[in-house]
């Protein structure tokens, strides 16, 4: 009697959450909004000799914007802040330098009175931007507490400061640490990716996402040509020591592997 009192209670309890599983409402707002968290690689493609792209790093913090047209789609927005490590190696046999006073290093157009002269072998480059996504998110309909998605746009991104850590020769091996390097970089890059995750509907009209993107870059990373001037070389700070008038510059694009974590109110 104790057996069958058990497995009725165990048949009971299984109706009652599939029950409960499939007579979730749950519900989808028309805006919602909340905090991200994203981490992840980047991959820089050179379009340059100088130097090759190694793997790098990226971590963002922000808030998204969802704006729902109805339970299956809906458009992303918001401002992301990326904070990213990106690393080159130098070819020793190019002899690539650049000038510098204190933290500050030099590009063409500026006073280089009383610089100094440092032969650069590695670059550790940390920039911060502010980004902002315009994608598109494609749902399914709610199984339960989950529903799946697609994500495909763009990501806009400004440059707001940039500082590098540099190994290389001066006299003898040199390391020169937090560099003012905010004219290398272009002040816009734009990516086009697309992310695929799930949705938790964990309370009332609550979720947490989960999602994995790849992103990939549209345009040359770094400074190249100044736009005004008679002086196209002005905004650049590297040359090779053989030629002191000769300035080039890194040429790069980059592709982004994240993986991301969102809380939607």
């Amino acid at each position: 009697m104790t057996k069958l009192a058990y497995k009725l209670l165990l048949i009971c309890s299984c109706l009652t959450l599939q029950n409960i599983s499939f007579t979730q409402t749950n519900t989808t707002h028309k805006l919602q909004m909340g905090i991200i968290l994203s981490s992840g690689l980047n991959f820089n493609k050179m379009n340059t000799k100088i130097a090759e792209g190694e793997i790098g790093t990226d971590l963002t913090v922000g808030m998204n914007i969802v704006k729902n047209f109805n339970h299956n789609l809906g458009f992303v927005s918001g401002f992301e802040f990326d904070f990213s490590k990106i690393k080159y190696a130098f070819d020793e046999k190019d002899s690539i330098f650049y000038s510098y006073i204190d933290s500050k290093i030099l590009n063409k157009s500026d006073d280089h009175t009383n610089s100094s002269l440092f032969n650069i072998h590695e670059r550790n480059q940390t920039p911060i931007y502010l980004s902002i996504p315009t994608m598109f998110v494609f749902r399914t309909d709610y199984m339960g507490y989950n529903r799946f998605f697609a994500k495909f746009g763009m990501r806009h991104s400004i440059v707001l400061k940039s500082t590098t850590d540099d190994q290389g020769f001066e006299k003898e091996k040199k390391e020169l640490l937090n560099m003012d390097l905010s004219s290398d970089l272009r002040y816009y890059k734009g990516s086009i990716g697309m992310a695929c995750g799930t949705e938790w509907n964990y309370y009332g009209s609550s979720t947490m996402v989960f999602e994995l993107g790849y992103y990939y870059g549209i345009n040359n990373i770094h400074s190249g040509n100044a736009l005004i001037g008679n002086d196209i070389d002005k905004n650049r700070s590297l040359f090779k020591k053989t030629n002191l008038t000769s300035y080039t510059s890194l040429k790069s694009t980059q592709n982004q592997l994240t993986l991301k974590v969102s809380f939607l109110f």
